[in-house]
């Protein structure tokens, strides 16, 4: 296991897929801080110049846990499914499964070397989003003459383990799709279109019949869930907001069974499946 976990860390530590996407992530935790600190600062921009739809208190250290949720769904899950996708998918393309396969460990063994580096990497994406808007947070409290101050740190050690959930989730779709469809681009587009347009208008179907006697069902979806779970992360700055309807315990036990079950789906089709 180790050797894998090794030869697999090798392979993928200067994957540009995983460059790029580590540097999307924080691409986009920079854009929403910008685009909310402009928003805070020029009332006139929004609602008719009445007040401002974005507080400075909530681009502040102290809340910056609760503001990267913004920046890590759904951009951050679709970006999951695609590295997902690739990993999973690019070694058919390359022709390297069958080398992997017919070596020793064996095929389980390889897998979950494979799950383990790309759980790391999801853990490092996820800290270049907590670091990046740690960092972002700091820049607009020196500019505002703020104090600084960070978040407890149980919320924060809460926050990257919602946010390394998520991406871990996400990222299973594109594994499980690449597994299943032995190819990169098929599987990154059919789990994008799931995520980002099947899976919302299967939710309003479902919610629509007999007046929501249905919404159970709903609340077992992927995203349904991951919304739920970041949307958990709040505090008074945010100003009212309605909680969600699903809980942040049973979303974690949600999406916890969601990854495991595409874990183990793509285990079992690789170890039953010729690879040819």
């Amino acid at each position: 296991m180790i050797a894998t976990i090794k030869a697999e860390w090798r392979k993928s530590r200067l994957r540009p897929g995983f460059l790029i996407g580590a540097g999307v992530i924080a691409g986009v935790t920079i854009l929403v801080y910008a685009a909310n600190w402009y928003l805070a600062l020029h009332p006139l921009a929004t609602r008719g110049g009445d007040r401002a739809i974005v507080s400075l208190a909530t681009l502040y250290p102290d809340q910056f846990v609760n503001n990267v949720m913004g920046a890590a769904f759904p951009i951050g899950a679709a970006m999951a499914i695609v590295l997902g996708a690739l990993f999973a998918g690019s070694e058919y393309g390359w022709g390297t499964v069958k080398t992997m396969f017919t070596q020793r460990p064996g095929r389980l063994t390889v897998w979950a070397g494979r799950m383990f580096v790309f759980g790391v990497w999801m853990l490092i994406m996820t800290f270049v989003l907590f670091g990046v808007g740690a960092a972002t947070s700091v820049v607009v409290a020196l500019f505002q003459g703020h104090a600084i101050t960070g978040p407890a740190a149980v919320d924060l050690a809460k926050g990257i383990g919602a946010i390394w959930l998520v991406f871990m989730v996400n990222g299973s779709i594109g594994l499980a799709l690449g597994v299943l469809i032995r190819q990169p681009a098929a599987a990154l587009g059919i789990g994008l279109t799931y995520v980002l347009a099947v899976e919302i208008i299967a939710v309003r179907i479902i919610n629509l019949i007999n007046n929501g006697q249905f919404k159970n069902v709903t609340e077992q979806f992927v995203n349904q869930n991951a919304t739920a779970l970041t949307q958990s992360f709040t505090s008074p700055a945010f100003g009212v907001i309605s909680p969600p309807t699903i809980s942040a315990e049973h979303a974690v036990l949600v999406l916890a069974a969601w990854g495991i079950g595409l874990t183990i789906v793509a285990a079992g089709l690789l170890r039953l499946r010729d690879v040819t």
